[in-house]
């Protein structure tokens, strides 16, 4: 018997597909069903084998114009673009995450199919405030000071990078504990971690991986490379090819890579760490423009005090420290922090404060170039994630002023005379700040 949904105009004549990625396969579903479930339970519509999901997770339901996923109170949640989700109408391209599997949904429709949010279709986070994400910050700040010792306003910004779904870049000498702290992060969430030493004689196949011959099956299939994680320690960066530096482009701003013409989705949270050495070393290929402006941030943690010296000396008499600190976050919690954190207000008058920030930089005479609205968009980010940290949810000229020089400083350069006057961009920066007036500055 047909039903009204099949008989509803478009369905059946365009149908839907659902390409699915789990440990290193993809397969493609044809909808053409009104109704699935997914999970791992055998009565499934759709099997996933991921341990991480619940035996009936989510539903699948198309209501004649669109494809409805609804989350069947899974136990670590249903993530739609990196948001969770409880009810959602699915757009054409959208990516779904259910434990560490990977949908895309390739929905054709009519123009004007796509439903909006309703007051049936809201975010997943219930029960999630910001409570709970002064919890998990506390919780993951307390674990890495456990290991890196010493620079606290450096941990602050890790985080803070991380609940702004940015990625970061750090430059430092040899042997300051930049490999250290990644290791930490990435031990303190319960994600997937991945190491790529990047040497002068990598391909890009290296790190996005390559499709190989599978002489059983007589096909081809897809080995996917190291940077298919969700913390992704990318050590000396600057050792590699421009040519291989560039293939991160993709990764770092789509969370995707495309081999042989096939676009392959990269698993949510996705956070680059990565590490140079100065550009002055033996051995070293400046970083790009394009590519510096992928990352949200670049730091540099700087040699330790004689007194954390001494503490971080102490502390590995008898072994690694990294081997005594377990996860204290999940994976999927990062992503409901980062959902709350672009929840943080910001008014008007601290945009307007960016956006003149940034057209300063634009006319000033001592830099070679300017902001971009990337760099301002990150810098917003930025901001909202500090502003969270900070335990308030709203964004004040401070938290402008902290992120400045960590956001925009990679990403602008002084012209020769300037270096020769001994400025830096920071302080540039930081008298471009002050130099402009908030509008509305004693109510902020």
């Amino acid at each position: 018997m047909i039903t009204e949904k099949e008989n509803s105009p478009g369905y059946k004549t365009d149908l839907a597909t659902l390409t699915i990625q789990e440990a290193g396969t993809a397969r493609e579903k044809q909808l053409d069903e009104t109704h699935y479930v997914l999970g791992r339970g055998s009565d499934c519509g759709i099997l996933l084998a991921d341990d991480n999901v619940s035996r009936h997770h989510a539903k699948l339901e198309f209501d004649g114009s669109a494809w409805i996923i609804t989350d069947l109170d899974s136990t670590d949640g249903t993530f739609v673009n990196g948001t969770p989700v409880s009810t959602l109408a699915l757009k054409h391209m959208d990516v779904i995450q259910l434990g560490s599997a990977v949908l895309i949904i390739s929905a054709p429709h009519r123009p004007g199919e796509a439903k909006a949010w309703n007051d049936e279709e809201t975010p997943g986070n219930a029960g999630f405030d910001f409570e709970s994400l002064q919890r998990i910050i506390r919780r993951l700040e307390e674990n890495i000071s456990k290991v890196f010792k010493g620079k606290p306003e450096i941990v602050r910004n890790l985080i803070v990078c991380l609940m702004a779904d940015g990625h970061l870049l750090l430059e430092d000498v040899p042997g300051v504990g930049k490999s250290l702290l990644a290791q930490t992060l990435a031990k303190s969430v319960q994600g997937r971690y991945k190491r790529i030493q990047f040497t002068p004689d990598m391909l890009p196949s290296d790190i996005t991986g390559m499709n190989i011959y599978d002489d059983v099956k007589k096909d081809f299939r897809f080995l996917p490379g190291p940077i298919f994680g969700n913390v992704i320690l990318a050590d000396e960066i600057n050792r590699t090819t421009p040519r291989t530096q560039s293939s991160l482009l993709e990764c770092m701003s789509e969370s995707a890579v495309t081999i042989d013409g096939r676009r392959h989705v990269l698993p949510k949270p996705f956070f680059v760490i990565a590490t140079q050495n100065p550009g002055d070393y033996q051995g070293t290929y400046p970083l790009p423009e394009p590519q510096l402006d992928r990352f949200l941030m670049r730091l540099s943690i700087g040699y330790p005090s004689p007194e954390t010296e001494k503490e971080i000396l102490d502390s590995q008499m008898t072994g690694s420290v990294l081997s005594r600190i377990s996860y204290v976050v999940r994976s999927n919690d990062v992503l409901r922090c980062q959902a709350l954190v672009r929840q943080v207000t910001v008014s008007d008058a601290i945009k307007e404060y960016i956006i003149a920030i940034a057209d300063a930089t634009r006319r000033h005479e001592a830099l070679v170039n300017g902001i971009s609205p990337r760099a301002t968009l990150a810098l917003m980010r930025a901001c909202q994630s500090l502003a969270a940290y900070s335990g308030r949810n709203y964004v004040t000229p401070q938290d402008v002023h902290s992120m400045l020089g960590p956001v925009f400083g990679h990403r602008l350069s002084l012209r020769l005379k300037a270096r020769a006057q001994m400025q830096s961009v920071e302080k540039l920066l930081g008298k471009i700040a002050g130099s402009i007036k908030l509008k509305n500055e004693d109510r902020l």
